[in-house]
């Protein structure tokens, strides 16, 4: 094989593994706030309200690329991973609360020139993103909490039944779910994206402190997701709160009707 054949085999190889890079590979954008550098994305047109996303548990920001291409058409999209998990760094084990991530959020926010946003979170960032609504009141032009409870411990052992029989439904529907990527749960570290998601175990039940909110809040849940019941009892706590039930939908409701979850979203933005 000659030099010039040997380069261009090396350019092609070189191609190809750009193409067939994950996400999370070419994801690789830091900022530093408390001491820490968090792997963010911002995507969109600046001009447009910022909404702000909080990953579910055991997910890395790349998570979202299933509805991003939705929400951007209305939004500049702020992503980020929590400080453990994803490709950020982390502090001590007693700052692995809800507390902290939402003042890491607020961080951000601040060092990226945000002064408000839509604040939304899913599943286990529901619970980071009502520690902002509560912490931070004037960084919010709206809050969203979907696949919400709010009670310790966490009681998840129904969730795989449920999430099946909403495929199972959505299949019969002739939609289908969307089929997880594993780069979505990549991490750098894997015991300090195992004590991100302890925080639930040292932090009390906040429903009751979201009645006084001066901003929209959203609530939604699938039907088969058992935190819906908690998610009704949260909204109703909670006066003027717009609650919606998504059909045919388990706990990580993006995963399941994504373009649901962005209609949903999209909706508040034009109802508020």
């Amino acid at each position: 094989m000659s030099v010039s054949e040997a380069l261009n085999k090396q350019r092609h190889v070189a191609r190809m593994s750009i193409k067939m890079a994950e996400p999370y590979e070419l994801s690789n954008q830091f900022i530093t706030v408390n001491g820490i550098d968090f792997h963010y994305a911002l995507d969109g047109n600046p001009d447009r309200p910022v909404l702000a996303l909080i990953n579910m548990a055991s997910n890395n920001l790349t998570c979202w690329e299933v509805v991003l291409d939705g929400l951007l058409e209305k939004f500049h999209v702020l992503r980020f991973d929590i400080r453990g998990t994803g490709k950020s760094g982390w502090g001590s084990d007693d700052e692995f609360t809800f507390s902290h991530y939402a003042d890491d959020l607020a961080g951000i926010m601040q060092a990226l020139d945000i002064s408000k946003a839509f604040v939304l979170g899913v599943a286990y960032g529901a619970r980071t993103a009502a520690q902002f609504a509560l912490r931070h009141p004037d960084r919010l032009t709206a809050l969203g909490l979907f696949d919400v409870a709010l009670t310790p411990p966490v009681a998840q052992t129904g969730q795989r039944a449920l999430g099946a029989e909403a495929r199972k439904l959505l299949e019969l529907a002739g939609e289908r779910a969307v089929a997880p990527r594993k780069s979505w749960r990549f991490y750098e570290n894997r015991d300090a994206a195992l004590k991100a998601h302890t925080a639930h175990e040292c932090e009390p039940d906040t429903s009751q402190m979201l009645g006084g909110l001066p901003i929209p809040v959203l609530i939604a849940c699938g039907r088969q997701d058992m935190n819906l019941e908690q998610a009704q009892r949260i909204a109703a706590s909670i006066p003027g709160c717009e609650c919606q039930i998504m059909e045919m939908t388990g706990h990580g409701s993006p995963f399941f009707r994504p373009g649901l979850f962005v209609e949903l979203v999209n909706g508040f933005l034009t109802a508020v």
